[in-house]
């Protein structure tokens, strides 16, 4: 089952696979819902799954943009400006939805996704970035290396996907092992995992 992130042979690798993961469990809280749905807010939390599909794909897609241009290994760009841009404009907190479909909206979360591993495995884990101009970073660091912001992104998005699991279980009760199993075409039945 998906569920499980597959093993990693070494460090690049496992911040990508790990990444991706967290990517891949985002997209399937999102499978098989209207439009209406994605847009729902069922939670006191002003977020829905189509803010959250939104910001997570863009400030994944901007981190990966900081990466690939300070943190090359070689002269080679594995991903366009235009790529990192993931088709959005100004920027999405979550509580924004861009007037888009949750079609648009899980494929352009897909494609950044598919430009992780390109980029992580042509980065020095070392190279240091700076950081950002944005009121929640601290305004006493000069930069980051990307190993940290790797590091960084995986538990902000694993943070996410924890706010759409509970969007999609309040939107309809399905929970993650069920979803991840019907994404795969398996069925689920929690009575097999509680007699393990």
């Amino acid at each position: 089952m998906p569920f499980i992130t597959p093993a990693v042979a070494e460090e690049r690798d496992a911040l990508a696979t790990y990444l991706i993961q967290q990517l891949e469990q985002l997209r399937i809280a999102a499978i098989d819902l209207d439009d209406a749905s994605l847009r729902a807010t069922p939670t006191v939390s002003p977020l829905s799954l189509a803010g959250l599909l939104a910001h997570v794909t863009q400030a994944v897609a901007r981190w990966l943009d900081h990466v690939q241009s300070r943190g090359l290994l070689a002269d080679r760009h594995p991903a366009s400006p235009e790529d990192l841009a993931a088709g959005f404009e100004g920027f999405h907190t979550g509580r924004e939805v861009p007037e888009l479909t949750g079609e648009q909206l899980r494929s352009r979360l897909e494609h950044v996704r598919d430009l992780v591993r390109p980029i992580l495995t042509a980065v020095d884990l070392d190279a240091r970035v700076p950081v950002p101009d944005a009121p929640w970073f601290p305004k006493d660091l000069e930069s980051w290396n990307v190993r940290w912001i790797c590091q960084h992104l995986i538990a902000e998005v694993a943070r996410h996907v924890g706010h759409a699991d509970l969007l999609r279980e309040s939107l309809d009760g399905q929970i993650a092992y069920a979803l991840n199993a019907r994404d795969v075409g398996e069925t689920f039945d929690w009575a097999d995992y509680q007699r393990a």
